[in-house]
This record gives structure tokens, sequence and C-alpha cells, in this order.
């Protein structure tokens, strides 16, 4: 990993949000089908993120190789996946922002709540 990446993500927390949100999916959908094939469609709703800025989000994202994208056609849209570049950084910014959002709000939950 490099880390202007991991960086890059430290400083925009929505970015985590995004790429939190795509491999949870991912995830449940695995657990529900073992032959799931991974790809997700758009999600233009994250909890903690302005609206207007997904798609800008995801563009960044795809651009870091943290999550790629495939067209299924008109009818059927975008679809994503987290990259194993994405997958190896999330614990890495789960314990960095964890560690960082207890040193300055104690009191918060979520390890992205700032970014709410």
């Amino acid at each position: 990993m490099i880390d202007f990446e991991l960086e890059q993500m430290m400083e925009n927390p929505e970015w985590c949000l995004v790429l939190n949100h795509y491999s949870h999916l991912q995830l449940q959908a695995k657990e529900q089908n073992p032959e799931f094939d991974g790809w997700v469609g758009r999600q233009n709703k994250v909890a903690g993120v302005v609206l207007e800025r997904l798609p800008r989000i995801h563009g960044k994202l795809i651009a870091f190789d943290l999550l790629k994208f495939q067209l299924s056609g008109r009818d059927s849209g975008v679809y994503y996946q987290v990259t194993r570049l994405g997958d190896k950084m999330l614990p890495k910014l789960e314990k960095l922002i964890n560690s960082t959002s207890d040193l300055e709000n104690p009191d918060l939950d979520s390890p992205y709540a700032k970014s709410a």
C-alpha cells in the first residue's frame, strides 16, 4: 500500500464510508449466496455521505485502485467491487481512525462519525 493513498483516505473520511459500505454489501451477499461474483450495483445512498459527493468519491476510489467498476448494459447500470488493495486498506483505516477518534472524540461510537 502506498502511504499517499492511506493519507488521502484519512483526510477524506467519506471515502472510507463508501469503501466500507461496498465491502459490507459484498460480504453480506457472499454470506447469502456462496456463488456471488462480488459485483454490487451502484449505491446512491451511503450513510454519512452527502449525495452530491458520491460520484466524485466513486471516481477517487477507482483512481486509487480501491474500487473497480464494470458496465453491465443500459438497463443494468454500473457495478462496483472492492479491489484487493481496498480490502487490505480497510482494516488499517479502521485501526487508524479508531485510535484517532478515541483521542479526539471519546464518546463517538462510529470510527467514521467525524465525516458526517
